[in-house]
């Protein structure tokens, strides 16, 4: 049975850019399909100086890793578009993607690596210091504020959790309801100290924010994939969803406790994209035997595009 890279290749549709979305993107390329990826450029890392724990990019701006991405994907042929998806459908066979200009783009398969987003409580001078003062993971950022004194700021329950998280790092850890602070003070984005409202200050070189994190899973929804009751993606272990032509990826399908992290956000993406592969040459088998013998090919788990 003879089959060609054209026969296998489809048109997919990677909707968020950051690590999981790229990383899908390039596997997907990279398998010779025609990629295109849709960044709406809220990302959640948007004001972060830099993330960690990624091999041989630690350290790294956000902003400095998505350029360096787009600029490979743009070598393989894959179309950025910076929009947003305001309306979804889809066919047995196809999903479309309406931008916000009002144009439509089909695909054969979709992956949804959407993120999530902070809900971050309303204390001044918190959204001026998040991601260069005040952050939400101590496995990115604890290295940084080893020994110092920090406050864990809680706005949501599992706050004593993350303190005790944060106490690898250093033992001075205070914590402080969201409600009690009046604001977080520092020089330009540093944090020297926080003010609570009854006059009182604790001493803190950073703050470790427990607030809620919403899923950005709104165009799962409208094309009719399972999420969870927080609104995650329901997945497989491979970001299979509920729709046979929607792929999961990133944070938008990890929920608590799963750990959100650059490294396994594109770990995800690869994931997602080799299944979606696999699916796309699945289907090419099934239809080359079909067109051979009327008796259709049993026994499959392998799901179709």
């Amino acid at each position: 049975m003879n089959r060609t890279a054209v026969a296998v290749a489809g048109d997919i549709i990677v909707v968020g850019g950051g690590a999981a979305g790229i990383t899908a993107a390039l596997v997907l390329a990279r398998a010779r399909h025609r990629v295109t990826v849709l960044d709406d450029e809220t990302h959640r890392n948007a004001t972060v100086d830099e993330f960690h724990g990624f091999p041989t990019r630690d350290a790294t701006a956000p902003n400095r890793f998505r350029a360096d991405a787009l600029a490979e994907l743009a070598s393989y042929g894959v179309s950025i578009i910076h929009s947003a998806v305001t309306n979804s459908r889809s066919t047995e066979t196809t999903v479309s993607l309406t931008l916000s200009d009002g144009s439509m783009i089909e695909g054969d398969a979709v992956v949804l690596a959407t993120g999530v987003h902070d809900e971050l409580p309303s204390v001044e001078g918190l959204a001026d210091r998040w991601g260069k003062s005040a952050f939400n993971c101590p496995f990115c950022d604890g290295w940084e504020h080893r020994d110092q004194p920090v406050v864990v700021i809680d706005a949501a329950p599992g706050a004593d959790h993350l303190a005790d998280m944060v106490r690898s790092w250093t033992s001075q850890v205070t914590v402080v309801a969201a409600s009690d602070i009046r604001a977080l003070v520092g020089g330009c984005s540093t944090l020297s100290h926080v003010e609570l409202r009854n006059g009182a200050t604790v001493a803190a070189a950073a703050a470790f924010v427990k607030a809620p994190v919403v899923p950005r899973s709104s165009i799962a929804r409208s094309l009719g994939c399972e999420v969870d009751e927080d609104g995650y993606v329901i997945t497989t272990e491979t970001g299979a969803t509920s729709h046979p032509l929607v792929w999961a990826a990133g944070d938008v399908r990890r929920p608590p406790p799963m750990p959100h992290q650059v490294v396994l956000a594109a770990a995800d993406g690869s994931n997602a994209a080799i299944a979606i592969h696999k699916a796309f040459v699945s289907q090419s088998i099934r239809s080359a035997r079909t067109s051979v013998s009327p008796v259709a090919d049993s026994g499959h788990e392998d799901r179709s595009v």
